[in-house]
């Protein structure tokens, strides 16, 4: 609290051109500058411009996208500026400032105030005031803000609102501004949700005795189908197989294919736990250079799109928590599909000690 404290006493002094100077940045330590721009730079953000004014009542504005809710009681927000900023000297000396949420069609006005200009810039923005503090109009949202507290920021100042007044009434089709990867976005029109089958289940016999086999696709091309051991539904923990077809092994029945074997040890297994799911892909045109036995009998064949689709649906259906997944510990192309699917990965199995 000794940062917000000192930097609080700042801003009631009279010469405010230190006020920003005097926040000192940490050592430069961590990792370089340019990495956490770029990485932070796949954080999709909204564009604002922070308004204020200074005593003798010259405006100013900086365009910002670090700005987010705080606290709701007490209504506060919070934005970061960079420490020579004029806009953050004339904030701490009025102690007012407001959040102005750009629309889409205001990328003009980002560019604007993301520079240092001249007081002549205000001759080519429309606003109105409040209280002396400039709002930007055609802004889908302006919040006006009291100043709460301020922290040291490194090479910015961490500013905290206090809401005191604000304006959202956007038009039902209103976009904002988006800023992803260095470059201004739009809001696209949503993806259409897939319409899916409702799942059929249905009992076959199997030299390991009856199979339940729910089916998760009624593509004529795709064939998507999991096969139940025990009753898995709603259960944490379960051991979940996704096997990868193979010309030889599946069609053929050979007993030299090694995902075959790899699909009978699961299976197996699944039997000695007393619940599991082996989830079955196979997509038109899969070829004998898909599986295992092509690759010189590679114990990790990839898993296509298509088959981390339906193991995604299966859990889904299922329900199952914290799952044991059987998998190549190496796949991460694989990990990360299913992690951004939402699909709860409690355990890793590597599939090689099958």
């Amino acid at each position: 609290m000794a940062s917000f404290t000192y930097v609080r006493s700042l801003s009631r002094r009279a010469d405010r051109g230190s006020a920003a100077a005097a926040i000192e940045p940490p050592p430069a330590t961590g990792v370089h500058a340019e990495r956490l721009r770029a990485a932070m730079g796949q954080f999709a953000t909204g564009v604002t411009v922070i308004t204020t004014s200074d005593a003798d009542g010259r405006l100013f504005g900086s365009t910002a996208n670090s700005v987010s809710s705080v606290s709701l009681r007490p209504p506060l927000v919070l934005t970061c500026l960079r420490r020579e900023s004029e806009t953050l000297a004339a904030l701490l000396e009025v102690r007012r400032f407001a959040i102005n949420v750009l629309h889409s069609s205001q990328a003009r006005l980002s560019d604007l105030f993301a520079r240092r200009a001249g007081a002549d810039i205000w001759d080519a923005v429309a606003y109105r005031s409040a209280d002396g503090i400039p709002l930007l109009e055609g802004a889908i949202a302006t919040l006006q803000c009291d100043l709460h507290d301020v922290a040291d920021g490194g090479d910015h100042a961490v500013v905290v609102g206090h809401v005191v007044e604000l304006d959202h009434a956007p038009a039902p089709d209103a976009e904002p501004l988006l800023f992803y990867a260095g470059a201004y976005r739009r809001i696209g029109p949503p993806p259409a949700a897939p319409v899916l089958p409702e799942p059929t289940e249905v009992a076959l016999p199997s030299r390991e005795g009856p199979l339940r086999m729910l089916s998760l696709s009624e593509d004529h091309d795709n064939t998507s189908v999991a096969v139940l051991t025990g009753e898995p539904r709603g259960r944490r923990r379960v051991l979940v197989y996704p096997h990868v077809p193979c010309l030889l092994g599946d069609a053929l029945g050979s007993t030299a294919c090694p995902g075959r074997a790899r699909l009978r040890a699961a299976m197996a297994l699944m039997r000695r736990e007393g619940h599991g799911v082996a989830v079955y892909h196979r997509e038109a045109g899969t070829a004998l250079d898909a599986c295992a036995c092509a690759s010189g009998g590679d114990p990790a064949p990839r898993l296509s799109e298509g088959a981390l689709d339906a193991l995604t649906r299966a859990v889904r259906i299922l329900d199952l928590r914290a799952v044991r997944l059987l998998c190549h510990p190496a796949d991460d192309q694989a990990l990360t599909h299913l992690a951004r699917a939402g699909v709860p990965l409690g355990e890793l199995v590597d599939v090689r000690t099958l």
